[in-house]
C-alpha cells in the first residue's frame, strides 16, 4: 500500500513541476487586435494572442480574463470560458472579444485632445489551474 502511495505521490510531484516549468517558460504574444462589429455606441474589439507551449506535455486553456484601459481607465472587459489544447512544443491561437464602452473612450480621447494615447491589453489565461498574465500596450496613431 506505502508503494502505491508513494509512486502517486511522485506521479503528482512530476505533473507539478511540469505546471511549474510551464508556467514559468510560456510566451505569450499579441498578434493582432482591431474592430469586429458590435453596435456605434460599444464597438467589438477582437484580439488574438500567440501562446507557445514550451514543455513536452500537452496543456489545457481553460479561461480569458481581461481588460483594456486607455490612460489608465478600463474602458472594457472580457472575461470568457475557452476550452482548447495547447500541444507539447506547438504554438496556439486565441482569438477573443472584448465589448468598449465607446462613451468612457470618447470622454478620454478628448481630455486628452487625441493625443499620446496608449492602449493597454491586460489579463490573465488560466493555463491549466495556474493563471499566467499578460500586459500588451499599443501607441494609438
Amino acid at each position: 500500500m506505502n508503494k502505491i502511495f508513494l509512486i502517486g505521490l511522485l506521479a503528482l510531484g512530476y505533473i507539478g513541476y511540469k505546471k511549474y516549468i510551464f508556467a514559468k517558460k510560456v510566451n505569450i504574444n499579441l498578434k493582432d487586435f482591431g474592430f469586429n462589429g458590435g453596435t456605434f455606441l460599444e464597438p467589438i474589439i477582437n484580439v488574438k494572442l500567440e501562446v507557445k507551449n514550451p514543455t513536452s506535455t500537452t496543456t489545457d486553456l481553460q479561461k480569458i480574463t481581461g481588460e483594456i484601459l486607455l490612460q489608465n481607465k478600463i474602458v472594457g472587459n472580457v472575461c470568457q470560458d475557452i476550452n482548447q489544447k495547447i500541444l507539447s512544443n506547438q504554438k496556439t491561437i486565441i482569438n477573443f472579444d472584448v465589448k468598449l464602452n465607446l462613451k468612457d473612450a470618447a470622454i478620454i480621447l478628448i481630455q486628452n485632445k487625441f493625443k499620446n494615447q496608449n492602449l493597454v491589453i491586460k489579463g490573465n489565461l488560466m493555463i491549466d489551474f495556474i493563471f499566467i498574465p499578460f500586459t500588451y500596450t499599443v501607441k494609438l496613431p
